[in-house]
């Protein structure tokens, strides 16, 4: 046995020349369809954490395709321990699995494209804008997925390794590994039982787990954390959704504007979107704020220096749930009016919401103010 993934659908040479669903372009105020882009998966090794950019990469460095590059939809998702998350909340060297589209309308040249000789023999790198990221605990869970221990066996080669054999337990995922594999194990990896760490030795034959995975040499897997009951993952969980709980709250809820009326005398009418992947909790604090503050925001999200006080509050006057939303939509739609438009409220720009929630100042380098800024923010520094 052999770590190793089944990706048949998503392997370049078996692509076809034409997938309108496969190469859809975004733009903003429309969510992509459903089965839009790719399956990419590799090590979290590059962040931009106040842009939402970051890089892959997939294997060794040597015979495996170049770091993959990207950058987060403005609705594109991101969950680390069955929680939503940012990505400043993934530690470098995490396995993550994505859903990657073309790029935004627009935003053609915020990722550097790859010469045309890696795009031949890797063409999954012009697919770099992310709607969707998730480490493997996530992944895997979402699809109903654990792994079922068959044991430990000592690993051959010149360099041999301890190894957690493991077969799937659970529906074939795409993109996933759907076959019995061999992830290296060491005293690094953290051991998690009755929320507490333990050691090798409670790690028994036919326990259902599930874990997290990084590199590991000649092109391995390794594990970081195995997770040996429920209990301790919801307590991983459960604080990386606090986390999250505390950033949006400071930041505030994205979304976009659907549509907008502008009245005569100043002011105006403007219908909303909220972003998928947020706790629920969220889109109920704001659904009880009757008078959300509304700032404008740039497509990575970032809004102004003072962004409270350069927000406009609204009167919400009216709140619609709809089920099955596109992937990167909460479903939610509401109406409000303003007192003042900004120039930002138009439709298919991005805004965020705030509710009754204490405001904070956020951190200087989060700021865009001054047009250097956004000439920064407009393209991905590559390490």
């Amino acid at each position: 046995m052999a770590s190793g993934w089944s990706c048949p659908a998503q392997s370049p040479d078996a692509w076809p020349e034409e997938d309108p669903i496969r190469d859809h372009v975004p733009v903003l105020g429309v969510f992509p369809p459903e089965g839009a882009g790719i399956h990419f998966h590799g090590d979290l090794m590059v962040i931009d954490p106040m842009n939402r950019r970051g890089g892959l990469r997939k294997g060794d460095g040597t015979t495996q395709p170049p770091r993959h590059y990207f950058a987060m939809l403005p609705y594109g998702m991101v969950h680390y321990h069955g929680a939503p998350a940012d990505l400043r909340d993934i530690p470098i060297g995490t396995h993550m699995h994505g859903r990657f589209l073309l790029p935004l309308q627009g935003e053609e040249e915020t990722i550097p494209k790859p010469a045309e000789d890696q795009l031949k023999r890797h063409p999954q790198g012009a697919y770099n804008h992310a709607i969707l990221l998730e480490d493997d605990v996530s992944f895997y869970q979402r699809h109903g997925r654990s792994w079922k221990i068959l044991g430990t066996e000592q690993g051959g080669g010149p360099a041999p390794r301890l190894k957690l054999s493991v077969e799937p337990v659970g529906p074939p995922v795409e993109g996933g590994i759907n076959k019995a594999a061999l992830f290296d194990i060491d005293e690094a990896t953290r051991i998690w039982k009755n929320r507490q760490l333990v050691g090798m030795d409670e790690i028994q034959a036919g326990l259902e787990v599930q874990v997290n995975l990084t590199w590991g040499p000649f092109e391995s897997l390794a594990t970081t954390d195995i997770w040996l009951d429920p209990e301790s993952l919801e307590a991983f969980r459960e604080i990386q959704r606090q986390r999250h709980l505390r950033l949006i709250r400071s930041r505030f809820l994205p979304g976009w504007v659907n549509e907008v009326t502008n009245h005569d005398t100043g002011g105006g009418e403007m219908s909303l979107t909220l972003f998928g992947g947020m706790d629920p909790l969220l889109y109920k604090e704001i659904k009880q704020a009757e008078n959300p503050k509304i700032s404008d925001a740039h497509v990575t999200l970032r809004t102004w220096r003072y962004h409270q006080e350069f927000a406009v509050p609204s009167q919400r006057t009216h709140w619609q749930e709809n089920e099955d939303p596109p992937l990167g939509s909460s479903g939610i739609e509401l109406k409000v009016t303003l007192p003042q438009m900004l120039d930002g409220f138009r439709p298919g720009q991005v805004v965020r919401l705030k509710g009754h929630w204490t405001y904070v100042l956020l951190p200087f380098d989060e700021w865009l103010m001054a047009p250097e800024d956004f000439e920064q923010a407009s393209r991905m520094r590559l390490p």
